[in-house]
């Protein structure tokens, strides 16, 4: 008898290691074959220059793997270096490549309702928080480090009309059911001006202050990067904000 038992439980054993082996290797795949396509169509679409301002992004060549390509985001010397997507619904993108194709990495992409020409006055980009720092995975250095943050003060925004260098103003975390995802703010509004105030209020660290005092905060764009942040299944979410400082015409 006890050795039946014995079996059984080897038997279960066996059976719950393979599966987790499966769960193990099917996501490293996965982020192995995300890492091989993300790079060969970097290496395709984007011209560096040593400014970033200066970059270039063929938008035509990323148009023809996915119409839902609007815009690329890039954060220097980090692995964030992606387009951005915007599918039919708020979630086509969370589990599914640019090539439409499913992966639990997913794509970076903003809600359906956000202006395709990436124009309104705060624009939400969501990604996943990768073990791997792929996607927005390396967006926590900014909470976990100080000397991250100094270091790493901007990020840009490309679309086909135009190149935004973005100062990072506001590092915090919230809930996914804050009032801060609320989309449909435009510039020059009351709601908007009262969104960068509280935007200021909710930053977490003294050293990432609004740099370019010369300009009203409420005058310009704010796009927030957003993730995950903590263990899976939690409710909270990661906000990296940044306004638009300067902005360069793409002319073909």
């Amino acid at each position: 008898m006890k050795r039946r038992l014995w079996k059984v439980v080897a038997y279960i054993f066996i059976v719950l290691s393979v599966v987790f082996l499966y769960l193990y290797f099917s996501g490293g795949i996965q982020a192995i074959d995300s890492k091989y396509k993300n790079d060969a169509i970097r290496d395709v679409v984007v011209s560096d220059t040593e400014d970033p301002l200066k970059r270039v992004i063929d938008f035509k060549k990323l148009k023809s793997i996915n119409k839902d390509v609007v815009g690329w985001v890039y954060v220097p010397d980090t692995k964030i270096d992606y387009p951005i997507l915007i599918g039919s619904k708020d979630d086509t993108y969370i589990n599914t490549n640019i090539e439409g194709k499913k992966n639990a990495l997913g794509s970076i992409f903003s809600y359906a309702n956000t202006k395709r020409d990436l124009s309104n006055g705060h624009v939400l980009l969501f990604g996943h928080n990768m073990r791997q720092e792929q996607m927005f995975g390396q967006l926590k250095k900014f909470v976990n480090s100080s000397d991250f943050r100094k270091s790493h003060k901007k990020f840009y925004i490309y679309t086909e009309e135009k190149t935004m260098e973005l100062d990072i103003v506001s590092i915090f975390i919230t809930d996914e059911n804050s009032d801060f995802f609320t989309t449909g703010l435009e510039l020059g509004t009351l709601d908007f001006i009262n969104f960068t105030n509280n935007l200021m209020k909710r930053n977490r660290f003294s050293d990432t202050i609004w740099g370019n005092k010369k300009v009203k905060l409420s005058d310009n764009q704010v796009f927030s990067l957003v993730t995950c942040y903590g263990s899976p299944g939690t409710h909270d979410r990661l906000v990296v904000s940044g306004s638009v400082v300067k902005e360069k015409i793409n002319i073909d």
